[in-house]
């Protein structure tokens, strides 16, 4: 079925009654109704109009429900066939299902039989749009996208995952850098394991220790009892440190420690402990910069950074943008049992044209609020948030203002281009070339 919704339907019966009853039945509903009364005129109208849906009686004038059937299934696989009949038999219900009927009605039947069968072919309909949708998708653990960028990444992660190497995920927030963290778990030979998230940016420095490494009971004021720390916990599986770049330099040292030697101590404990457990850091921010600023230990940024893995924002994936709004409006509509089947086309050009700061979690939020707000078959403008419903381009530019990175990237490819060498070109931005091959690797600059 094409479309957005069941429009176009035509029936092929040589009973009048039955015919005209079914009409104007049908009509009502809002459907177009084609009429047909033989196997030969039904065949003819449907290869003109290519209907939606077909009802057709089992026995015509001229020939057999089934060979139209065939003859139906052949040319347009996507149609779908609710057979009719006065002689019902298990046989040929069977027959007609084998061959390619959606459903099978004995005559006669009532209006609540028909009514169900609509509903059914409508939530079908659904399904199979969701499932096109996602054809040429890479989409494995939620991760939807058409993006080259995307798509190389997330083939490293599971080339990475399959290591013990250490994971550093970076990327602006919203981006997915904790769904891809757990993906890295799953699709590594530690998928039975647990894993365990320490939220960095949570906890003050002697609570964020207590909660890395544990502690034992009296080691300060409040620990009333032994605690096992998360590592601990993570044992045979995966901790994923959030926010690494907001761990004090005090813990740093022992993180380091720990990923150098996987020994630790717990809080008020010298007896040292370890653990085999697998360590995968995220953050949104520049550690580099944090180093060139002393904020982050340059020994602890090579330890966490063995295999580095940058999400690109939405921004720069405009092509995954109606996949993503058409895939999470179809699920919200669902999960809040709204009749809200698609996104206007003017919607949809709005969407495209916001920059997105907040990256996929802002668009998972607008686009659920919008459904769940929305009393119209379709997303329109009025249903977004006033500030992306009102957003405009600033006057005179081309395009929204470019963040830090993006510039970044651009000083970075126009240095390389106008320089003789990649040596030549770390001396001019101040940079030394190793510094130059990582942001190099992370703009996918060739």
């Amino acid at each position: 079925m094409r479309g957005s919704a069941l429009r176009k339907v035509l029936v092929i019966d040589d009973d009048r009654n039955i015919a005209t009853t079914l009409a104007v039945y049908l009509e009502d509903k809002g459907l177009e109704v084609l009429l047909a009364r033989s196997a030969s005129e039904g065949v003819q109208l449907f290869r003109r109009e290519v209907p939606d849906i077909v009802i057709l009686d089992m026995k015509l004038p001229d020939g057999s429900g089934l060979e139209v059937l065939k003859e139906i299934v052949a040319t347009s696989p996507g149609t779908q066939v609710v057979m009719i009949t006065a002689y019902a038999t298990i046989e040929t219900a069977v027959q007609a299902v084998k061959i390619g009927a959606f459903d099978y009605l004995p005559k006669p039947f009532v209006p609540g039989q028909l009514d169900l069968i609509l509903e059914r072919l409508k939530r079908f309909q659904s399904l199979e749009l969701e499932v096109a949708a996602l054809k040429g998708l890479f989409s494995d653990g939620g991760f939807l996208t058409r993006n080259k960028k995307m798509r190389r990444l997330l083939n490293t992660a599971k080339l990475a995952a399959e290591s013990s190497a250490t994971v550093l995920i970076t990327g602006e927030s919203g981006t997915g850098k904790g769904l891809l963290a757990r993906l890295i778990h799953d699709w590594s030979p530690r998928t039975s394991g647990p894993f365990v998230t320490v939220d960095c940016a949570a906890l003050q420095e002697n609570l964020l220790e207590s909660d890395l490494f544990g502690h034992v009971k009296g080691s300060f004021t409040g620990a009333t009892h032994d605690k096992t720390g998360k590592l601990k916990l993570a044992a045979g599986g995966t901790a994923f440190l959030d926010e690494i770049s907001e761990v004090p330099l005090p813990v740093q040292g022992k993180l380091l420690r720990f990923l150098q030697d996987r020994e630790y101590e717990r809080v008020g404990d010298p007896q040292p402990q370890t653990v085999d457990v697998r360590v995968i850091a995220a953050t949104n921010r520049d550690l580099e910069e944090m180093v060139r600023h002393g904020d982050f230990r340059e020994d602890l940024f090579f330890r966490l950074n063995v295999v580095e893995l940058f999400l690109p924002p939405l921004r720069e994936r405009p092509e995954d943008i109606p996949i993503l709004s058409d895939f999470y409006l179809k699920r919200s509509a669902r999960v809040n049992a709204k009749a809200v089947s698609g996104i206007a086309t003017e919607t949809m050009q709005l969407l495209q044209l916001y920059p997105w700061p907040g990256n996929v979690r802002e668009l998972v939020n607008t686009i659920e609020r919008g459904v769940i707000l929305s009393q119209e078959p379709v997303l329109g403008i009025a249903s977004l948030p006033p500030h992306i419903a009102n957003y405009k381009i600033s006057a005179g530019s081309a395009e929204p203002f470019e963040n830090l990175a993006e510039m970044e990237k651009r000083h970075i490819q126009n240095v390389i281009l106008h320089s003789p060498s990649l040596e030549e070109a770390a001396k001019r931005l101040g940079i030394d070339p190793a510094t130059l091959w990582r942001k190099r690797k992370k703009y996918s600059l060739d």
